[in-house]
């Protein structure tokens, strides 16, 4: 496998052509702030919706043979300590192989808990059929509440937000979620950080 990056100290990197989940030859460059982020925010969507927790990111990136290191900067982001994960996210660069493994840790989780995404996806689209809120079902509404914290436990520190509404953008999340956890969610994943 070849892997190309550009130099550490750019503001873009060149996304994988891992032969194992990519099928065309696709590579093009991304803002790394704008691939940390959507990385970050799928894996909190997915900590809200199944609970997981540090030590769950942990045995996974174990099980998937995920370098230490790797692993203990990917479970900061699920982590409690807004400090710690302040840090990591606006002073660390993403790295090209740190990117392969956030989307394996997310895809994996996802399959792991395709179950509970296809039954949270059913019944958003069962209220919007019923023109009927979210927050009037359980799940959704825990869901939704979970995901407004911590998302603004990840903002909380710096001084552009973005303009997105979390409420939106948790749903949003929701359904891309049920893509990730097909067969191909790697490949719609990575494909999702390209555009």
């Amino acid at each position: 496998m070849v892997i190309s990056a550009t130099p550490s100290n750019a503001k873009v990197f060149v996304l994988p052509q891992r032969q194992d989940y990519i099928q065309p030859p696709l590579a093009q460059k991304v803002p790394l702030d704008k691939i940390r982020t959507k990385l970050d925010m799928t894996l909190l969507a997915l900590k809200v919706l199944i609970g997981m927790n540090s030590e769950s990111i942990l045995r996974v990136a174990t099980k998937l043979n995920i370098p230490p290191k790797i692993a203990n900067e990917i479970a900061l982001t699920v982590g409690e300590d807004k400090g710690e994960k302040s840090a990591l996210s606006q002073n660390q660069r993403l790295k090209l192989e740190e990117a392969q493994n956030f989307i394996l840790v997310i895809c994996h989780l996802a399959k792991q808990n395709q179950a509970l995404i296809r039954r949270a996806v059913a019944l958003m689209e069962q209220m919007g059929a019923q023109n009927s809120k979210p927050q009037s079902v359980t799940l959704l509404r825990e869901y939704l509440a979970n995901f407004k914290k911590a998302y603004q436990d990840y903002y909380w520190n710096r001084e552009n937000m973005t303009p997105d509404n979390p409420e939106t953008l948790a749903l949003k999340l929701l359904v891309d979620l049920l893509f990730y956890s097909a067969p191909q969610g790697c490949n719609r994943l990575l494909s999702s950080l390209k555009s």
